[in-house]
């Protein structure tokens, strides 16, 4: 198990010390029903492949593809993979994987080599952001800005409609 002194560590930081022994490639690991990359990776997935980016946590971005789509489609993700030329890593849980995170064992499921794409930023400003549904320093979902939208017009509509029948 990977450990700072003896405080575990939190996954983000399990995929951050894999970024950090593949610098060159993106990293993808698999979390739950998703292969997730986080920070620089995510935000090279979705200019390159079109990945939808939201938040991981506040100033650090993410996305992912579905594991049973990987698995069922393996062949199909290569190619497309290929054809971008990017170099990319994807871990998967296997037994007797040579790194370990809590009970999971991790390894390599395939790796493409291909170009290394520079990019060192971790998110791409939050602030501004449409998908940034975290909001840390108040410790809570904040409504994504189409929810919003949506919820001021039915209030409006709501208040114009007392208002007429009122008169």
């Amino acid at each position: 198990m990977l450990e700072k002194g003896a405080k575990k560590i939190k996954f983000y930081e399990f995929i951050e010390y894999l970024q950090k022994e593949n610098p060159d490639k993106v990293v993808m690991v698999k979390s739950g029903v998703f292969f997730n990359a986080i920070g620089r990776d995510a935000i090279i997935l979705e200019k390159v492949l079109g990945f939808k980016r939201t938040c991981h946590a506040k100033f650090l971005c993410k996305c992912g593809i579905p594991v049973s789509y990987v698995r069922e489609n393996i062949e199909k993700v290569k190619e497309r993979i290929k054809e971008k030329n990017i170099s990319i890593i994807i871990y998967d849980e296997i037994k007797g994987g040579r790194y370990k995170y809590k009970e999971k064992e991790y390894d390599v499921l395939f790796e493409i080599k291909g170009i290394n794409i520079k990019e060192n930023r971790r998110n791409l400003g939050c602030k501004d952001c449409k998908n940034n549904v975290y909001a840390k320093d108040i410790n809570k979902y904040i409504i994504e800005k189409e929810n919003y939208e949506k919820m001021l017009k039915m209030i409006k509509e709501k208040i114009d409609k007392i208002i007429k029948d009122k008169n």
